[in-house]
């Protein structure tokens, strides 16, 4: 019986066997290529990110350090500003002066000790893994690229969690506000947290898509300080810009935790169970479309290669 390998073929009147290459099936195709790697789970997947994040940063002390120095500097900023100038907010009869205006930015910072957590820690880590070479890595290994992201934002929200518990302890006892407001407060921060972090799993994916990292970030960076009112308030604005600042996070934590840090005297932007709805529906649905834009962005880098990006 002949080699099903071998076909037989005529050659001057002689039968000669000819050696056949295997059946198609036989090579690797786009269709029956199966990865040998073992699929992650998310949280493990997370765990380790956050456990590498953190020997990071225990390598880096002089950032913490920093970054508290940076924070120390904004609060004198602010206390000078407000025994400096006084603000006229509609709703309010005697506007914003001395303490009063103090607590308006105390409540803004109180957030922003977690921008650089939430909403840039997934795109500075887009960069980081650009210029090391390990995105490829990232985006063709079976685990969770989410996951990835959120450990990332987890990791910085504990180092920031160093410098945000004494900020925020000085923010309530000078507001006297009462127990139930402090975890008001707390319960706003986390749920505008949520918010952000899928926000800025967002703006990295975006960045990744078009290829255009450091610009986004700083440009994004000072708009959402201003747009959304960490240091005017946001009644104040245009109705142009009032429109755009109401599809930000920000904004409406902001103005929670203004309500909350001046006990109820605070004229909020809507009623407060409106913003507080507001807030969970933008955590919905920012988580919804960047886990959409991450399955673009792995269509993108499985057909087109991250060598493009």
């Amino acid at each position: 019986m002949m080699d099903p390998s071998l076909s037989s073929t005529q050659v001057q009147g002689r039968t000669v066997a000819v050696a056949t290459p295997p059946q198609a099936a036989r090579w690797p195709t786009a269709g029956n290529i199966r990865s040998l790697s073992r699929p992650v789970p998310a949280w493990q997947i997370t765990l380790a990110t956050v456990i590498k994040g953190l020997q990071v940063a225990r390598r880096y002390l002089p950032n913490l350090v920093g970054s508290f120095v940076q924070l120390a500097l904004r609060v004198l900023f602010f206390l000078l500003i407000a025994n400096s100038v006084a603000y006229r907010v509609p709703g309010e009869a005697d506007g914003l002066a001395g303490r009063e205006l103090f607590l308006f930015f105390q409540g803004a910072l109180l957030l922003l000790v977690f921008n650089g957590a939430t909403l840039w820690a997934p795109i500075h880590s887009v960069t980081s893994d650009l210029y090391n070479g390990t995105l490829e890595y990232l985006y063709s290994s079976p685990g969770s690229r989410y996951a990835y992201y959120v450990g990332t934002v987890i990791t910085e929200v504990i180092i920031n969690g160093i410098l945000f518990f004494p900020f925020y302890l000085f923010l309530v006892f000078y507001a006297q506000a009462s127990l139930v407001n402090m975890v008001l407060i707390l319960v706003v921060c986390v749920t505008v947290l949520i918010a952000l972090t899928a926000m800025g799993i967002l703006i990295a994916l975006l960045a990744l898509l078009w290829r255009q990292v450091g610009s986004i970030a700083q440009v994004l960076g000072i708009l959402f300080e201003f747009l959304a009112g960490a240091y005017l308030p946001v009644s104040t604005f245009p109705p142009a810009l009032q429109y755009l600042a109401y599809l930000l996070p920000y904004t409406w934590g902001y103005d929670l935790i203004r309500y909350y840090t001046f006990n109820g005297q605070w004229t909020t932007l809507r009623p407060v169970w409106q913003e507080w709805l507001i807030i969970g529906v933008y955590a919905v649905v920012y988580t919804l479309l960047s886990r959409l834009l991450l399955r673009r962005a792995e269509v993108q880098a499985k057909q087109m290669g991250l060598h493009i990006i």
